[in-house]
Parts: structure tokens; sequence; C-alpha cells
């Protein structure tokens, strides 16, 4: 249901609620006043008229009200169904990408754990990227072995599916990178 449903369901229920008091110039009036010749006037009620007015109103109202109930039922339903479909779409969407980048990055953590404990390789120049449990091996070394030794840190991190080895072997020790970095 749009949420322009509402108002033109509101808009609908007072036009019926407005039908009955529409009727008050017809004949059916109860109430009746007249003058006599002496120039006094006399009012009349007829309680029986007065009776069915006030029937024929309640069930106009009696009617408005199941309208609105039925239009207030029939928002609720569409709320609730909108509701379902982004509780859904949270489970379906964002829950499982939450898990991933979470995975990834405990991943990537547990690498550079293990790199950074690893003498033979100067952690501080490798860069560790994981995106679905793929591991992209950057930056410089100064030996092959140190290449081979970091892929092969990563390869025994649980967790890793793949490993992307682009670790530059420069034969010389890299320079210090500069603090704040």
């Amino acid at each position: 249901m749009k949420t322009r449903a509402l108002p033109v369901m509101a808009a609908f229920c007072l036009g019926a609620l407005a039908v009955p008091l529409a009727g008050c110039n017809r004949d059916t009036n109860p109430v009746h006043a007249e003058r006599d010749a002496q120039g006094d006037t006399h009012v009349t009620v007829d309680n029986s008229q007065v009776h069915e007015n006030v029937q024929q109103a309640n069930q106009s109202l009696e009617n408005a009200g199941e309208q609105l109930k039925e239009g207030a039922n029939q928002a609720g339903a569409a709320i609730e169904r909108g509701a379902n479909k982004v509780g859904n779409q949270i489970e379906t969407k964002v829950i499982p990408a939450a898990k991933e980048a979470l995975s990834n990055a405990s991943i990537t953590a547990r690498v550079k754990s293990r790199l950074a404990h690893d003498p033979a390789i100067n952690a501080l120049y490798v860069n560790v990227d994981t995106n679905d449990g793929q591991v992209t091996l950057s930056g410089k070394v100064a030996l092959p072995e140190q290449k081979a030794e970091a892929e092969q840190v990563a390869r025994q991190t649980e967790g890793v599916r793949a490993v992307v080895n682009r670790l530059e072997v420069t034969g010389s020790v890299p320079p210090v990178p500069p603090s704040g970095s």
C-alpha cells in the first residue's frame, strides 16, 4: 500500500461522515417552528423523527469507523510487509557483507601478525590486503627467500583461500619508512 493511500482513505471516510449532515435540509427535520396569528412562535419536536435521524447518523458513523479500521489494518499490513522486506534485506545482504568484511579484516590481521613474528621477514615493508579470503602481498623485501617465506606464511594462515604475491625483491634492505606512515 502506498503512503498516499492513507490520506485518500481518510478523505473518503470524512466524506462518508458528511453525508448525514448534508441531509439536514431535507423535510425530515424533526423540529418545526410556526407562528400563529398572534405572532407567537410554537416549536414542535417529532421524537420518532429525531430517533430515526440519530439511528441513521449512528449507522453512518459505524460504517465510517469500519472503513477507517479497514484502512488502518491495510496500512498496518503494508508497514509490516515493508519491515519484513527490510529485515530480509538486512539478513541477506547487510549481515553477510559485514561478516565478510570482518572476516577479511581478521585474516589480514592474522597474516600481518604472523609476518611480524617471523624473523626472516621485515614485515614493516610488506602490505597485506584481503578480499574474499584472497590475500595480496605487496611492498618490498631484500631477498627472494623473504618473498617466498612471506607467501608461505600467508598460505598457512587460517582462512586464507589464495595468495597473490606482488612483493618486489630489491636486493637490498629497503630504507626505513618515514615516521607517521
